[in-house]
């Protein structure tokens, strides 16, 4: 089990004790020494969101880094997509990225990019953390790295895989977040002929009442532009969500479904196999299913979905919160080609996103987050252990429990599906009262 790597990298309040400057110093040491083993003169790209603290943090790693001997590339502000594109186009050793995602913007974190644009496996997470753990000095002498421009050939790498796709005619509402996206994302729609109205483009902070955490503002303005859909990142650009003409929000396992339906209607979906993850609603493989597609199970996390991609031979796959994975396309998460995607199965079906969602049809379900002050196993809270078993028993083959520690924030989160409502009013309500009565506590 990794010490300081979550799901998806390590993260934290910047000026915590596993988010700060000399934390960063210590990371980026830690990731020299683990190249030196590899490679005499390794390169590392890294680049960040727009976070206040995120130009501390990358100056810090770049400064761990040099001190090894690393080559340091700087790719400045971009989404997470487009460094993971980068390591690989330009064959890099390594890629860091400076980001929280979707995390409350006074959160700061750190992704890692192998050479090929994937997530580290854990064994290369524990690698790193037991160097990180060694708590080598760093000298504080220079931050000195080569500008690398990366977005230019990133947005020519996308608008490729789309080059037949004309938006004319289609009007979009984009939520940016105040993000790493607020440059790349319209430029490709405008480019591909789409009427854009944008917002949180820069002009607030990240994440902060906007983005794919926080639907609301972009509901109201797509009913007030009467647009055909709305698209919402998160603060790094690896995530998407979307509100449909109406202004109401389609669920992240309808978007998956429907991408999976158009890739086999393309016959571009491997072996009719597409990977979900354990927090995916059991409508989506219900409804895939009479579609004689298969739904493949991961855990939590785009890393996850990618390792089981990797080792099923699926090419589509991904999480309802957004993550969606090509591996035709890239080998991580990217929320503007996730986008243009499903602006693909629209154009190709002529078809409103609402009329491709209804494809999908999910089960009554109710999903909850609690925050914790420590994350003790479940089965060493007898109260809660013993409500979910009980809970489980009642709802047998019609429904299903599923609650797990989030692995990049301190909450408890809480999933309960099942085929009436009844069901899983009764059983969320339950555990909800365990929860709060085994962990208030702790």
């Amino acid at each position: 089990m990794t010490k300081y790597f979550g799901t998806d990298g390590i993260r934290g309040v910047y000026g915590s004790p596993t988010m700060n400057d000399s934390f960063a110093q210590k990371v980026g040491f830690a990731i020299g020494e683990f190249l030196a083993q590899q490679s005499p003169t390794p390169v590392v790209i890294i680049g960040r969101d727009t976070r206040p603290s995120g130009a501390s943090l990358q100056k810090s790693i770049t400064q761990g880094l040099l001190a090894t001997g690393v080559r340091v590339h700087d790719a400045g502000i971009l989404p997470t997509p487009a460094l993971a594109f980068g390591v690989i186009h330009k064959r890099a050793d390594f890629g860091v990225m400076i980001t929280a995602s979707h995390n409350p913007h006074p959160d700061n974190g750190i992704k890692c990019f192998s050479s090929l644009g994937t997530k580290l496996e854990q064994e290369e997470e524990e690698i790193l953390e037991s160097l990180i753990d060694q708590n080598h000095a760093v000298p504080h002498d220079s931050d000195t790295s080569h500008p690398q421009p990366l977005v230019k050939d990133y947005l020519s790498q996308v608008s490729k895989f789309f080059s037949e796709l004309n938006l004319s005619g289609t009007r979009v509402c984009l939520d940016l977040a105040n993000g790493a996206t607020c440059e790349t994302t319209p430029r490709v729609f405008k480019n591909l002929g789409a009427s854009v109205i944008t917002s949180h483009r820069g002009e607030g902070i990240i994440n902060k009442g906007c983005g794919s955490e926080d639907l609301q503002s972009l509901q109201l303005l797509v009913q007030k532009e009467q647009a055909d859909l709305g698209i919402a990142h998160d603060g790094d650009g690896d995530r998407v969500r979307f509100v449909d003409s109406k202004g109401r929000v389609v669920d992240g396992d309808q978007i998956l479904g429907l991408l999976a339906l158009q890739a086999q209607r393309d016959g571009k979906l491997n072996a009719s196999k597409f990977v979900a993850t354990i927090h995916s609603n059991s409508g989506l493989k219900a409804s895939l299913s009479k579609m004689d597609i298969s739904t493949l199970t991961s855990d939590v996390g785009d890393k996850n979905v990618y390792l089981k991609m990797l080792e099923t031979g699926c090419n589509w796959g991904g999480e309802s919160s957004g993550h969606i994975i090509c591996t035709d396309y890239l080998p991580t998460g990217d929320g503007l080609f996730a986008a243009l995607s499903v602006l693909q199965a629209m154009k190709d079906q002529s078809r409103l996103l609402e009329d491709l969602a209804k494809q999908i049809i999910l089960w009554p379900s109710l999903s909850g987050s609690f925050e914790v002050s420590k994350k003790v196993p479940i089965q060493e809270l007898p109260e809660l252990f013993k409500t979910v078993q009980k809970e489980e028993k009642i709802l047998k083959d019609e429904g299903r429990i599923l609650l797990r520690y989030s692995g990049t924030e301190s909450k408890v989160r809480l999933l309960v599906e099942a085929t009436s409502e009844k069901l899983v009013h009764s059983s969320f309500h339950n555990i909800k009262l365990a929860i709060q009565n085994s962990l208030s506590s702790t």
